[in-house]
């Protein structure tokens, strides 16, 4: 199935994000969670039935939290789980971590913990931080020895450290919860650009991802580039090439 980040809409309202996605077929819709965005850990219990409302009729894949696993204390991520299971969200996105002691080793370790309060609701790791290859991210879930772990696999973050979208498949695809799509400029400039028109192997990724039935993500990241293309003529490409 699928879907969009509000990364590429932040501050959108939750209504319009659906009527976006309607406008597009999108059946799905990661929320990043943050506290400049509709939701958030700190709305209330009337305020999350209303998000839930605003959005009927789609499903929500993924609360996209900015935890980290080397970095962070786990309260964070406890917030976010009690978030999840108030809007029936079924799984959070969280990332490796980038402070300097950073590892597959302190981050796995760290996941084995984070699993055992997420209470049903799956934790998605990304290739992302210090850790951006899909062999890494691979070795974390599985010397975790968790349950109710998988990874989202960021195209752009292990083509840009080095690894073939067949090697980044092979790795991830075990694991894999989510495949998130994006395009840019190039490895070193990470300016947002339409699907299609960037240099980010978007074509060879689905070619090597060919037989994965789980949510196919946009993530334009509108939000860290002022120059980025514009989310909507972006959304239209990345559909555009889905359907191809």
């Amino acid at each position: 199935m699928l879907g969009f980040s509000t990364l590429g809409c932040p501050g959108l309202p939750l209504a319009d994000v659906a009527a976006l996605a309607r406008k597009y077929g999108i059946g799905l819709v990661e929320l990043r969670c943050a506290a400049d965005e509709p939701v958030h850990v700190g709305l209330s219990k009337v305020e999350r039935d209303a998000a839930l409302e605003a959005l009927a009729g789609l499903r929500i894949n993924a609360l996209a939290s900015y935890y980290r696993l080397c970095d962070d204390d786990i309260s964070i991520l406890a917030d976010h789980v009690e978030l999840a299971h108030d809007l029936d969200v079924p799984a959070i996105r969280i990332f490796p971590g980038r402070s300097p002691g950073t590892s597959v080793e302190l981050a796995a370790e760290r996941l084995a913990q984070a699993a055992e309060i997420a209470e049903g609701v799956t934790l998605l790791v990304e290739t992302h931080d210090l850790l951006l290859r899909g062999k890494e991210i691979a070795g974390v879930l599985a010397q975790s020895g968790a349950h109710g772990v998988g990874a989202i696999w960021d195209v752009m973050h292990t083509w840009r450290a080095g690894e073939t979208p067949a090697e980044a498949a092979e790795a991830l695809l075990p694991w894999l919860g989510e495949l998130q799509l994006k395009d840019a400029a190039s490895a070193t400039d990470r300016r947002p650009m339409v699907p299609g028109t960037g240099t980010v192997p978007i074509r060879e990724t689905l070619d090597a991802a060919r037989g994965f039935t789980g949510p196919i993500v946009l993530e334009h990241e509108t939000k860290w580039y002022s120059d980025a293309a514009p989310f909507e003529e972006s959304l239209a490409a990345f559909v555009a090439i889905m359907k191809q």
